[in-house]
């Protein structure tokens, strides 16, 4: 087989084309081992061998050292592991292992991102984001169900107060409820916020009938 070429994953991996075609991520050590040279042919067998004792340990390490810190979800380990070049088998081992164990739970994910976001994002954006990494829908309600929504209009009110200060916010009101819709917020509900604020900050601000007439 063909050595094609060795293309810089990152600091430390490789990824081996042979015949043209990706045949996964080696070290510069593993190069230097295998004495695999561009343009050259080389041991089709020994590179077999050599994925068989290594790709599927490695695999599996990347992945656990990737849930160490943080909830993932299987996208989040399959693209990882896309990116680092690994054969779909390799992926789909490494993927059922850690499902089989646990490691990798979607519904459990689902649930972790829900309670993580639900007071800052609304049930639209979760229910995006949820979807944009292949959590089935059925998981998704589950963990809704176990997160119940907290009272979207103090989210709301919450989110345009830190957005805007009430003194500039009818000068910035049309940018302050395009910014929550763009969040998945109900026009109803941010624009009923938002002239309520502007309402409670008229009051405050203007000045009392018994004012006026001592100001004359």
């Amino acid at each position: 087989m063909l050595v094609t070429d060795l293309k810089r994953i990152d600091d430390k991996r490789f990824c081996l084309y042979l015949d043209y075609e990706a045949f996964g991520p080696l070290y510069a050590s593993d190069i230097k081992r295998l004495k695999l040279i561009v343009g050259e042919n080389t041991d089709a067998e020994k590179l077999t061998q050599f994925r068989k004792d290594y790709f599927f340990k490695r695999a599996m390490d990347k992945a656990i050292a990737a849930i160490k810190y943080s909830e993932k979800c299987e996208y989040d380990i399959r693209q990882k592991l896309q990116e680092l070049c690994y054969d779909n088998e390799v992926i789909e081992t490494t993927v059922e292992k850690l499902k089989k164990y646990k490691y990798v739970d979607d519904a459990r994910y689902a649930s972790v991102y829900v309670r993580s976001h639900i007071n800052r994002k609304s049930r639209r954006e979760i229910i995006y984001a949820l979807s944009a990494k292949k959590i089935s829908d059925e998981w998704i309600e589950e963990a809704f169900e176990e997160n119940p929504l907290p009272d979207e209009r103090e989210i709301v009110m919450r989110l345009i107060q830190k957005k805007c200060p009430a003194s500039e916010l009818k000068d910035k009101r049309d940018k302050v409820i395009a910014y929550l819709l763009r969040k998945g917020y109900p026009y109803r509900l941010v624009v009923t916020c938002v002239d309520d604020i502007l309402r409670d900050c008229l009051l405050y601000t203007s000045p009392s009938p018994r004012d006026v007439e001592e100001s004359r």
